[in-house]
């Protein structure tokens, strides 16, 4: 199976979890580095999945428990969805994909960007 497959089913995961993950830095005495660079690797995640939409919409397909991808029925347990997930944050915090952000004030620390 294509990486580029993998990276487009483990990047809405990733996001999800950095979004999750988020409120835990309260109270932390460097919370605003640390979310500052949440905010700024989910940017870039939202942006290179939407990018990615458009070559693999048609591609792939999610159903309960797996995915057609190309016509062909995948199932992923729980361990490979999380190592998949785990590897794409990691390209992203600190691999090939980091790049440069700016620290940002953000008070209260719990300040949610993701909410409506």
């Amino acid at each position: 199976m294509d990486q580029q497959i993998k990276e487009y089913i483990a990047l809405p995961l990733a996001i999800n979890v950095f979004k999750h993950d988020r409120p835990l830095f309260k109270g932390w005495s460097m919370a605003n580095l640390y979310l500052s660079k949440i905010d700024h690797v989910v940017g870039q995640m939202q942006a290179d999945f939407n990018q990615m939409r458009g070559k693999y919409y048609n591609r792939v397909r999610k159903l309960e428990n797996a995915y057609i991808i190309d016509g062909r029925k995948f199932t992923f347990t729980a361990d490979q969805l999380k190592e998949m997930t785990a590897e794409v944050a990691h390209r992203y915090m600190s691999g090939d994909k980091a790049t440069e952000f700016e620290m940002k004030n953000i008070i209260p620390y719990t300040d949610n960007p993701y909410t409506n």
